[in-house]
């Protein structure tokens, strides 16, 4: 899994989160293509994308927003 994007993300609450991007390449005989991408904060916790911009904490409930 590679470290592709970071971004910084506040919740309704205001508070301020680091979110990180991986994504796993697929592999074939020839090539390889982008896989899925998974969304984490920065201290591990598990995020469900809604959009490029909107997430949802999964631990929480809590929505957060790319600023």
């Amino acid at each position: 899994m590679d470290l592709v994007e970071k971004f910084d993300a506040k919740g309704a609450s205001g508070a301020a989160y680091h979110v990180e991007v991986y994504q796993t390449p697929i592999e074939n005989l020839a090539d390889a293509f982008p896989g899925p991408k998974t969304y984490r904060l920065a201290d591990g916790r598990a995020l469900n994308p809604h959009s490029e911009d909107k997430l949802r904490i999964v631990q929480t409930g809590e929505k957060i927003y790319r600023v």
